[in-house]
């Protein structure tokens, strides 16, 4: 009898964790559709004539370099996290957990998660989209996404060195995959895109090293929360700030401040509101999956198997751009080289060594054996 009562309780344990690694690889896909949706969005309708250079309404000249560059970043990661926000607000509600979620805000958790937004938004994902754009313009914007996932080495790095967390031999081996998975991408990009590559690679650096800090913060403080209310606020506070404060601070640095209403309204009148609709659908369970992932099947394995999207991204952004020509892009749009590949699938594989101890895994298997 306890012989079987054990067995059930194995199964049941196992059913569990399964169920988390299936949350963390979920995570890892809706964030590589985040990714190719968003940058599908900055295709369509006035952001095409922004990016051009054109004159884009009746009496409206072109956009500076600058407004182009950084304050239309601000614009467009905005709108995602807030839309991604009002999708989490929508699943709290639906849950019944809008009232936890008021009083979660007030607490020390809830406000070292409103820290994390403001890292890992008006920083992190604006030199997110920041990078994407700069690739885009220069070729292909798949190509940085591999580099925007070394924040798993960097937050394994600041951890260390903020929160005084062991850093073992497999995760010194990992880091160091990734640095040379980040280089060999770097320099097939600067070959095959020339030097207009290298903007697109500072900022998925400057990204993830804002991600992998937030990670470090996110992790400290926010054990408590549950994953919906935590997104929910993450999300909410990091659009209202980039809309909101980000934005129109940019635009009055790039000299654009006289046409930031009319920015803002030609920006949600546009096509590409539906596919900025989407990408917040995606990057709602992007995060929240992540966060679940990891409370079930442990930070480490779920670290790793969210950090696919170092292929993930890539991928979708060929498949949507490229091969389904969503939005009419060119149906030959470029997939990423073969050198490229390797890369980012080593990548994957130095993530994976940071997490998982590949020796532990060993003998761990060999004793269920």
């Amino acid at each position: 009898m306890e012989q079987r009562v054990a067995e059930l309780r194995e199964q049941r344990r196992r059913k569990y964790f399964v169920r988390g690694l299936a949350f963390a690889v979920a995570s890892g896909v809706c964030y590589g559709l985040y990714t190719g949706f968003l940058t599908l969005a900055q295709t369509q309708g006035v952001w095409g004539s922004w990016f051009a250079g054109l004159e884009w309404g009746e009496g409206q000249a072109a956009l500076s370099a600058f407004v182009v560059t950084f304050a239309l970043a601000a614009l467009a990661a905005g709108l995602n996290d807030l839309i991604s926000g009002v999708w989490s607000v929508a699943v709290c509600a639906k849950n019944r957990q809008v009232g936890d979620l008021w009083k979660t805000v007030k607490t020390k958790p809830g406000r070292i998660m409103m820290l994390c937004a403001a890292i890992g938004g008006p920083f992190a994902t604006i030199a997110y989209v920041v990078a994407l754009n700069s690739a885009a313009a220069a070729g292909n914007p798949g190509v940085i996404v591999p580099i925007a996932a070394l924040n798993c080495a960097i937050g394994a790095v600041l951890g260390r060195i903020f929160f005084k967390q062991s850093l073992g031999v497999h995760k010194v081996v990992g880091i160091a995959v990734c640095l040379l998975a980040a280089a060999l991408i770097g320099g097939a990009s600067f070959a095959a895109m020339g030097p207009g590559a290298f903007m697109g690679c500072l900022f998925a650096f400057l990204a993830a090293f804002g991600w992998g800090f937030e990670g470090c913060v996110a992790g400290f403080g926010t054990i408590l929360i549950d994953y919906r209310i935590g997104i929910a606020i993450r999300q909410v506070t990091a659009g209202l700030l980039e809309l909101f404060v980000v934005f129109p601070l940019l635009m009055a640095i790039g000299g654009g401040f006289d046409a930031l209403f009319a920015v803002f309204g030609a920006a949600v009148t546009s096509p590409a509101m539906p596919f900025f609709l989407i990408s917040g659908l995606f990057a709602m369970p992007a995060f929240s999956f992540w966060y679940k992932g990891n409370s079930m099947c442990g930070t480490a394995l779920g670290m790793a198997c969210n950090g696919m999207y170092a292929f993930w991204g890539p991928f979708f952004i060929w498949v949507l751009m490229g091969l389904c020509n969503i939005g009419g892009m060119a149906a030959d749009y470029p997939p990423l080289s073969a050198v490229q590949w390797i890369g980012a699938l080593i990548m994957v594989a130095g993530i994976f060594c940071i997490a998982v101890n590949p020796a532990e895994l060993l003998r761990s298997n060999k004793k269920k054996g």
